[in-house]
């Protein structure tokens, strides 16, 4: 995996996994659809998934960079997210979410063809 892999495979996990936990709350879930709440279910859910997709950063990061530069890079790629995140959520929650679940399941994807190479 290339240095411009990693990025974008990063950059795609920590968008969905910000968006996830953003979606997680009343605040925004309500931007999302309208609910006044979160269903419990849903909540346990996009957290977990939030948590996972953003612990996942950590794959291409050491993968494409060294072991003591991806934890920078990670710090980084979460901030990149948390911003995209914030931006879409001013701009169209909907297509966030939308945005979020293609970023990530496309991560997933060219993370499997990656391995299968």
């Amino acid at each position: 995996m290339n240095v411009w892999q990693a990025g974008l495979l990063a950059t795609a996990w920590a968008l969905g996994g910000m968006t996830a936990l953003a979606l997680a709350m009343d605040r925004h879930y309500t931007q999302w659809k309208a609910a006044d709440e979160v269903p419990v279910a849903t909540r346990r859910c996009l957290r977990l998934c939030g948590a996972v997709l953003l612990a996942a950063v950590w794959w291409p990061a050491v993968t494409g960079w060294s072991v003591t530069m991806s934890s920078i890079f990670v710090l980084g790629f979460w901030s990149l997210g948390a911003l995209l995140t914030v931006a879409g959520l001013a701009l169209s929650p909907r297509w966030l979410a939308r945005l979020a679940t293609a970023a990530a399941s496309l991560g997933g994807g060219a993370s499997l063809w990656l391995l299968a190479r």
